[in-house]
């Protein structure tokens, strides 16, 4: 090789590294207001991903959306606007032994499959400038991430569903929102009183991606019985208010 052609070469990797660094500094601040925190770790969302590939001249998007006997899969693709060329591609899965989205509507599946498809393109592309933004965050995109972190995802798939102590008991009690019934008097909030999310009451802990999955998890645990063979009365009151809440959710656009 020619000492013109290395330096060509050299200066097309400068050339790269500047432009990167330089995407990295103009997208920082949307990928890290927009990274999710799951288990103990930052995750990019979607949103991030596509900020980096429309600072590099690029689009993100998916086609070829397919139902399986597994669930839907799809083809995210990044694409330069210039020209066209298609820079990365990468495939987007939705299993239906994903109990978040078990249960989920058709729609809502479809699109969290594109979703995934596309984050995961744009991660095969442009991985590197996330780690120029912020060495500690994950480049896994945030929706392939079980909603308890892969660190803890073992975990939580063994869990059971633990009995409340009297004291919990005692504690749901004191602490159930009153002010929120409605007219009939069904309670629309409580506060939970046991778990990684106790002392948070059930709208709260539905914020998020995570603890929204956290609810539909402990919706599919079985409930523990008192003495006289029924269940807690406030156990049943919980699952009450989390399904109001899962539903109220499966009415409203889905946000991603």
């Amino acid at each position: 090789m020619s000492e013109t052609q290395l330096a060509t070469i050299n200066n097309g990797v400068a050339q790269h590294i500047r432009q990167a660094t330089d995407v990295a500094g103009a997208c920082r601040e949307i990928v890290k207001a927009t990274a999710q925190r799951i288990g103990n770790r930052d995750y990019v969302r979607v949103e991030g991903w596509q900020s980096i590939a429309v600072a590099h001249g690029c689009v993100a998007s998916a086609r070829d959306v397919e139902r399986t006997d597994e669930g839907w899969k799809c083809i995210g693709e990044v694409r330069r606007m210039d020209n066209g060329q298609t820079i990365a591609t990468a495939e987007g899965f939705l299993g239906f032994d994903e109990d978040m989205w078990a249960k989920r509507p058709t729609y809502a599946q479809r699109a969290m499959c594109q979703t995934r498809a596309i984050s995961r393109a744009c991660r095969s592309a442009f991985a590197h400038v996330v780690v120029l933004i912020d060495r500690n965050l994950s480049t896994t995109p945030a929706e392939e991430v079980p909603f308890g972190g892969f660190e803890d995802a073992k975990q939580l798939n063994t869990e059971k569903y633990e009995e409340p102590s009297k004291a919990e008991i005692k504690e749901i009690t004191a602490k159930l929102v009153e002010e929120k019934k409605t007219k009939d008097s069904e309670i629309k909030d409580m506060v939970v009183g046991f778990g990684k999310y106790k002392g948070q009451t059930v709208r709260q802990i539905a914020r998020s991606s995570e603890g929204f999955g956290w609810l539909m998890w402990l919706m599919e645990q079985p409930m523990k019985n008192a003495p006289d063979g029924q269940p807690y009365k406030k156990d049943v009151q919980l699952r009450a208010v989390i399904k109001s809440v899962i539903d109220e959710d499966k009415k409203d656009d889905i946000p991603f």
